[in-house]
């Protein structure tokens, strides 16, 4: 930070620069100079701006400074601060000043173009414990340029402004009056030490501050008065020529100089009634807006332009504290309003367009969310199920000897699919028919004997091998396992096994009826209970989900099923139309199940608020 022995120090360099008549790039050089040695930083930029386009450097100091990654990031920070605020700083994570941004209105600079100066700091160097010094320093210097100007278009001056030594020493009192007035801690008396230093230091029979209030101005204090009647003809004059100044956005002066167009006509009849026949009107600003304005009443003669720019540099560098005090002190509800109407200054201006319309758009979309009724779908995972779904076995144990279908073959009723071997039952067969007429001949041969014992011995035998030999004809019969209905196949790739040995009630086929199908739908029990029989929607399938089809729900099961870690309702839908012929049971999908019209910011949100409702228990 700067100290005060150091700003005295270089308020000698920084005098010679308002009364400088030189060249503007001699004038950039020596203004730069002159800040980065009160400053010390390690690089200082002179930043300019042009419509349309983008901020360029065109001076810097030193003139050898490294470039660092950090530069232009804070650099772009600070810019947009600097022209809202006029002056802006840049912190690090520990709190310590790394930049410095000063925004220089009416710079000496090609006409429509934005001049800003930005100091960059050296990382956790220790500014001090005050920054009011700094924030004046600011202010005086950020002025600077505006005069440079401003003296470069004035003709002539119509008096001898002092001059070296002299001029400098008359602009360090103001700096030390400046710094005198920021360390005021109260807003009326602020204002009261500013009327009285001003009338002390320019012999001013009176100096009057008014306060802006809209499109008014109310009187705050005067000069060597601590009580006025703020309703009295006095009172209410000094208020006019305020306002005067305050419509036209300007200085008045009174008399007005010749050939200028400005209206003076409040001005002068308080002249004309209260005798001091000369006047001097100046609004104090802050970041391009009116605060205050400050009457001077002289009398002998007018004050000089040097004196005007002198109480100029005073009141810039003052207005700042002035009017944080001022806000700091008002009713609460007064700093709401206040707030609220720069507020809705900055929503209805014409800066940041894009942002407006982004907002715009998205309040229009948050509100017609609300109103606007959306369809709101449950979605569900699906598959396609066979009502009658046939597990065929083996019948006998044996060996596989053909198969005559494969998985998904679509087959008609009676169609053969699997053939067993039946070389070893026909040899049981033969074997069997034997033993069945040895045991016939046994069994006649017995009842010719009349031997009873061994007549009803063989008939036993007789019969067991009658049964036996049924049971190879069965066998035999069902060799060609057949299809009892038309179907799919859905399991039974058994090419592969041919010759294969079969126990029996080994799978060989599983057969899927085609004509008489169902949807099975797993609905989550988050969204059950917007479900019910009766519920429509549409399914598509993996296999080609480019096509919709309609579906109706027939019944929703009571109790609910675990399928891969979630807990679900089965539910069974009826296709609305006739089966398609590429369908096949177990063919998987999604369905989008209607629950109703809900408002879009439901449909959106519904999720996340239930989810925090189940975190918070709320």
């Amino acid at each position: 930070m700067i100290a005060s022995d150091a700003l005295s120090r270089y308020t000698d360099q920084l005098a010679p620069l308002s009364a400088y008549d030189g060249a503007p790039e001699a004038f950039w050089s020596a203004y730069l100079a002159a800040v980065g040695g009160l400053l010390a930083p390690r690089r200082l930029l002179l930043l300019v701006s042009a419509p349309d386009q983008g901020w360029q450097a065109i001076a810097q100091w030193p003139e050898t400074a490294p470039d660092q990654a950090i530069d232009a990031d804070v650099a772009m920070q600070l810019i947009p601060l600097a022209q809202a605020t006029e002056i802006a700083l840049a912190r690090d994570a520990k709190g310590g000043v790394i930049g410095l941004a000063l925004d220089l209105p009416d710079a000496p600079v090609p006409r429509r173009q934005k001049a800003v100066l930005v100091a960059l700091l050296d990382a956790g160097r220790d500014h001090g414990d005050s920054e009011t010094l700094l924030l004046s320093w600011a202010a005086l210097v950020a002025q600077i340029p505006a005069h440079y100007s401003q003296r470069r278009l004035l003709a002539a001056q119509p008096q001898v402004e002092p001059q070296g030594a002299e001029k400098a020493e008359r602009l360090h009192d103001l700096v030390q009056l400046a710094i005198q007035l920021g360390q005021e801690s109260r807003f009326m008396r602020m204002a009261f030490v500013l009327c009285n230093e001003l009338a002390a230091r320019y012999q001013c029979d009176r100096v009057s501050l008014g306060w802006v209030k809209g499109p008014y101005v109310a009187l705050v204090a005067v000069s060597h008065t601590e009580k006025f009647d703020p309703r009295s003809s006095a009172s209410r004059a000094l208020e006019a020529l305020m306002e005067e100044a305050l419509e036209q956005e300007a200085v008045l002066a009174y008399p007005a100089p010749e050939g200028g167009r400005l209206i003076t006509r409040a001005h002068q009849k308080h002249a004309d009634q209260m005798g001091h026949p000369f006047l001097l009107t100046l609004p104090v600003s802050r970041a391009d807006q009116a605060e205050a304005v400050v009457t001077l009443e002289r009398q002998g003669q007018a004050l000089s332009d040097a004196q005007t720019w002198e109480i100029q540099l005073l009141l810039a560098l003052v207005a700042r504290g002035l009017v944080d005090l001022h806000q700091s002190e008002r009713w609460w509800g007064e700093r709401l309003a206040q707030d609220i109407r720069h507020w809705a200054q900055d929503l209805l201006g014409p800066r940041h367009t894009w942002w407006k319309l982004l907002g715009a758009g998205a309040l229009s979309f948050f509100l017609a969310s609300l109103v606007l009724p959306w369809s709101y779908r449950v979605d569900a995972g699906l598959a396609i199920r066979s009502k009658d779904l046939l597990f065929m076995p083996a019948p006998f144990d044996g060996y596989l000897r053909s198969v005559h279908v494969n998985v998904g073959d679509r087959v008609e009723a009676g169609a053969v699919l699997v053939e067993l071997d039946t070389r070893d039952l026909l040899l049981e067969a033969s074997m069997a028919q034997s033993e069945l007429q040895r045991a016939a001949r046994e069994t006649e041969k017995a009842q010719g004997a009349r031997q009873l014992a061994d007549m009803q011995i063989s008939y036993a035998r007789q019969q067991q091998a009658e049964a036996r030999l049924n049971l190879i004809r069965h066998q035999l019969e069902n060799a060609q396992v057949r299809a009892p209905f038309s179907g799919i196949v859905t399991e039974g790739d058994l090419k592969k096994n041919l010759g294969a040995p079969l126990r029996k009630g080994d799978l060989l086929v599983k057969l899927a009826q085609a004509e008489e199908s169902f949807i099975e739908i797993e609905i989550d029990q988050a969204d059950v209970h917007l479900v019910q029989v009766g519920t429509r929607g549409e399914f598509a399938l993996v296999g080609r989900p480019d096509q919709k089809f309609d579906l109706v729900i027939d019944r929703v099961d009571p109790a609910s099923v675990s399928r891969e870690g979630r807990t679900v309702y089965l539910a069974r839908a009826q296709a609305q139309g006739p089966a398609q012929t590429w369908w096949r049971p177990g063919m998987g999908g999604t369905a989008k199940l209607d629950a109703g019209d809900r408002s879009l910011l439901w449909v959106m949100t519904h999720r996340t608020v239930r989810f925090l409702r189940e975190f918070f228990w709320i």
